[in-house]
């Protein structure tokens, strides 16, 4: 297939523009597809290995996509690592849809039942993997095991004896002629699959329930792990044989699968054995730490339908080559570093000339290195490239090492706070010499995470009975030191350099993403990230009230729980209360830019007049009644403008119904804030009692240039409720009180000349449209106008999701144990509003696109495992990402990777160990090796040469 047959049904390139990726990429995308097309004719399976956040799902879709158009009634199943990404995948198949129509092809399933009954309905079915974990309940084990003693033949007292044993006699034995297997399929449909599910046989793998029974009879049933895995054995193979026949396979984060006793790669080996044509397994890691973990995603293509029976053997000897270049690439690194500046310099120049470095040389070392790289060439592009290329497609960020900013960020214990650490050390060096061993790594890691952490931790939380009497003076001691985790008195090092920089990053304007392992942790980020924000959110009011006290601007309680109201809520009310002229300050007027310039003095005074008519016919409480009420006011003034404009073409016609239904709408949705007194649409409430005057419609009107002015083109697509909604939930965001909107507006209304002691409404108003042309004001407006452009292409869901989510309540900083769903957070953090710092555990570490608006991740707690950082680091490194979009008009824009050290420390060798891991993985994988990357000392290790690093990289 070429580029041009597969874009006559598929357009990979529908969205490039506005998620902002280039046609190069979109053309690499396409190349996948056509490669993958290919590969799938000759192969049972492949593996789609491009590098985080290259478009691995929009090429297995693309590629799903040109089995329907061979064969619309293809069968094809999408299998993800859990319900998050579930939704995700259904997700971004509603997305295709502009690149290929999926609609209603394709369904989610929840359960194994949905599963099969969504195969035999639909195209497509997307599934989450922990379908094949559920079983576990009694009443499906007892199910198994009465369906087994039907099959053997197994009646009373023996049946009766093997539950004993099994089950405690707490269940009785089913009927399974009236039961029915995961509630759908009747003996009948299971007959003949039954010796398959219950026995083993010769081949290997998990006993069956037979073989257990023949092999110990009762008594083996006294085993319960194995008769558990002998019970999911046969779930998973009834399942199996009761799927129809499947034509394509996908498998997303497949490196999930690499261990083989796992009991999702057991399931997914039985339910789909012989189940499926072709696969497609995507990841951007196929392993984590060895290649051999590949052995078992591999093998997985032998339960294809039509699958070579020498597979294994084939992937065998490809993963024995790869153990061999890695132990010849280990001598040549070592030969390497042992040769002396001139003959290295005289290797490189013959390399990169293309001169025959093989040929014999009078230097020992130099003939040593000329050898080892003439056998890994040989190994390489004999055995490894080829196997390679037969099952993996894989694509690479070539350019990550020029634009990815990785700092150490050094930080050394002073003072006090070094004591801790020092007191730490002896209590696990003393609990040692008392003979109470302990992973040691794990608590030392808890220390340099926090004191939370470390306080939290079995060391620390041990009863002191439980302790040797030796260690208890330093325990009490550290109990002590660290005291309560709010106390101030002692500053973890490195949760305070983190805190900073993130709190440095938002004060720029920039999002940050933290990774952190440790709950206690996570908790006291937020709370010490939350506390200083405040504090800099203050100092910013003291540009406009110098010295001003914390509880003259913010709220505080006093004694007797008394609320004190601070200049910020006092503002605040005045820009939510309708009552308040500065109520109209953040709301969108309907009638465009500048109408009161064009209406003269009479046509105010027919404004007026008939503003007071409309007023007359609405009913509403009894607040808007007595008092001047100027979102009623805007109603009936913006609605007389309206009347009183003589359309001219259809068109006009048209804008004029469709602002007048906006007006109404937004009427009508009054009352819905808390707070909000409703105006009523029946007779039941009471007339107003006040009058609208020339003045009052010249404040309603002359709001030129307001924050609305220009973005109508961003607002209009959205549906009236829609739109209403999102205008009021910006304009309350702009007012809450760790938005430091109102500091910039007052300090430029002083710098302007507008008093701040008493803020007067009507010249705030005035002063309003000054304020959105300066600099401040511009950043504020650009600020939302970017929300909006992120807003208006997300799905309905994905809306409500950012509307329901942490926008609501402002919060700067969030984390993932806040109860907020994993998609709220994510469409919270890819907008550019709050929270400006998410706090990230495992649970977010891969899966989610986290990219919109952050290019920093600080890797606050390390790991040992280079693959989980590079997950980390996709999830703000992906196509259409902030930084590549940043680097089309800045070529030197970077995205910042940081971690945080503590010296002295186990940080120190948490570094060096998944930095050098890291070596390997990215060599591994492809990327050509870079030793200057990976030194530590402050020797310069020696240059390679250029054409050789090229060379010799594997994937």
């Amino acid at each position: 297939m070429t580029r041009e047959d597969l874009r006559t049904f598929l357009l990979l390139g529908a969205r490039a523009e506005r998620d902002g990726i280039t046609m190069a990429e979109i053309e690499r995308q396409e190349d996948t597809v056509i490669r993958a097309l290919a590969m799938l004719d000759d192969h049972p399976g492949l593996l789609l290995a491009d590098e985080v956040g290259m478009g691995k799902t929009f090429e297995a879709l693309g590629v799903i996509a040109a089995f329907k158009h061979r064969e619309p009634r293809s069968k094809i199943v999408i299998v993800t690592p859990g319900p998050d990404l579930n939704k995700k995948w259904f997700s971004e198949i509603e997305r295709f849809g502009e690149m290929y129509d999926f609609t209603g092809a394709a369904c989610k399933a929840g359960t194994l039942t949905e599963l099969i009954e969504g195969i035999r309905k639909h195209s497509i079915v997307v599934a989450p993997v922990t379908v094949f974990q559920s079983g576990r309940g009694t009443g499906d084990q007892t199910y198994l095991l009465s369906l087994y003693f039907w099959w053997k033949e197994l009646h009373g007292h023996t049946a009766n004896a093997i539950l004993a044993r099994f089950k405690d006699g707490d269940q009785d034995r089913v009927d399974v002629t009236d039961e029915k297997f995961l509630g759908v399929f009747d003996l009948k449909r299971l007959e003949p699959h039954l010796r398959a599910a219950f026995r083993r046989g010769k081949s290997a793998g998990v006993a069956g329930l037979d073989d257990l029974y023949e092999s110990g009879k009762h008594s083996a049933f006294e085993n319960r792990y194995a008769v558990q895995q002998a019970l999911y054995r046969a779930r998973f193979i009834l399942s199996g044989k009761l799927l129809p026949k499947i034509d394509l396979l996908i498998v997303d984060e497949a490196h999930k699968l690499k261990n083989s006793g796992s009991l999702r790669t057991r399931a997914m080996r039985n339910v789909f054995d012989r189940r499926f044509r072709k696969a497609v397994f995507l990841t951007a890691t196929p392993f984590q730490l060895d290649v051999s973990e590949l052995r078992e995603i591999f093998s997985l293509f032998s339960g294809a339908k039509d699958a070579p029976e020498d597979l294994s053997e084939r992937i065998d000897t490809l993963l024995a080559a790869v153990g061999e270049y890695q132990r010849l690439y280990d001598e040549f690194q070592r030969s390497w570093s042992l040769l002396d500046a001139e003959a290295a310099a005289r290797f490189c120049t013959a390399y990169d000339s293309g001169a025959d470095v093989f040929e014999a040389t009078d230097d020992p070392a130099l003939e040593i290195v000329t050898k080892q790289v003439a056998a890994l060439t040989k190994l390489k592009t004999e055995a490894i490239e080829p196997g390679f290329r037969e099952w993996m497609i894989r694509s690479l960020r070539e350019d990550k090492r020029v634009y990815r900013r990785h700092e150490r960020l050094f930080v050394a214990p002073s003072g006090a706070n070094a004591l801790p650490f020092l007191i730490y050390e002896r209590y696990i060096a003393e609990l040692f010499r008392r003979g109470r061993t302990t992973h040691k790594a794990a608590v030392e890691i808890n220390m340099v995470s926090s004191f939370a952490a470390a306080r939290q931790g079995s060391l620390l939380a041990e009863e002191l009975e439980r302790v040797p009497a030796q260690a208890v003076p330093y325990k009490t001691l550290l109990n002590d030191m660290l005291g309560e985790v709010d106390d101030d008195e002692h500053e973890h090092p490195k949760l305070m350099a983190t805190v900073k920089d993130a709190l440095d990053a938002a004060d720029r304007g920039e999002k940050t993403l933290i990774f952190c392992s440790r709950v206690a942790t996570l908790a006291q980020l937020r709370k010490d990230l939350d506390a200083i924000w405040e504090d800099r959110v203050l100092e910013r009011w003291r540009r406009v009230y110098p010295g001003a006290a914390a509880a003259e601007i913010f709220d505080t309680r006093e004694a007797d729980e008394k609320r004190h109201v601070g200049r910020h809520s006092q503002l605040q009310a005045r820009f939510r209360r309708s009552q308040d002229a500065l109520y109209l300050a953040l709301r969108e007027s309907y009638l465009g830019d500048e109408p009161l310039n064009r209406l003269t003095s009479h046509d105010l005074r027919r404004v007026v007049e008939d503003a007071n008519a409309i007023l007359r016919t609405q009913t509403t409480g009894k607040t808007v009644a007595d008092r001047v009420d100027y979102q009623l006011a805007k109603y009936c003034v913006e609605l007389a403008v309206l009347r009183l404009r003589h359309p001219k073409d259809g068109r006009e016609v048209a804008r004029r119904e469709h602002i007048e239904t906006l007006l109404k709408s937004a009427q009508t949705r009054r009352g819905t804030d808390p707070g909000e007194e409703a105006v009523m649409q029946d007779d039941a409430g009471e007339r107003p009692r006040w009058a609208i005057s020339e003045r009052m419609a010249e404040t309603v009107l002359g709001r030129a240039g307001s924050l609305w002015t220009s973005m109508s083109e961003l607002l209009d697509p959205l549906k009236l409720p829609l739109r209403i909604t999102v205008v009021e939930q910006l304009a309350r965001y702009l007012t809450y009180k760790q938005v430091p909107f109102f500091a910039d507006l007052l300090e430029a209304a002083q710098a302007a000349g507008v008093a701040t002691d008493n803020v007067e409404s009507a010249a705030l108003l005035e002063f309003l449209p000054q304020f959105w042309e300066s600099a401040p004001g511009i950043r504020w407006s650009s600020l939302i106008r970017n929300f909006l452009a992120y807003f208006v292409e997300r799905t309905e869901q994905q809306q409500a999701d950012i509307l329901d989510g942490p926008i609501r309540s402002a919060d700067f900083a969030r984390h993932t144990r806040d109860g907020e769903s994993r998609e709220r957070l994510r469409e919270a953090f890819n907008t550019p509003l709050y929270p400006m710092i998410l706090i990230a555990n495992e649970v977010m570490q891969e899966g989610l696109d986290l990219h919109k608006h952050c290019r920093r991740v600080v890797h606050h707690d390390l790991t040992w495992n280079p693959a989980q950082i590079e997950q980390r680091i996709g999830r703000i490194d992906r196509l259409g990402s902030l930084t590549s979009r940043l680097r089309m008009g800045d070529p030197e824009t970077k995205l910042d990777v940081i971690y945080p050290v503590i010296r002295g420390t186990i940080d120190e060798r948490l570094y060096r160990t998944v930095k050098s891991r890291e070596k390997w993985l990215e060599f591994l994988l492809g990327a050509s090796p870079d030793f200057s990357e990976f030194a530590f000392g402050d020797e310069d290790p020696t240059l390679s040469p250029t054409d050789w690093e090229e060379s010799c990289r594997l994937i």
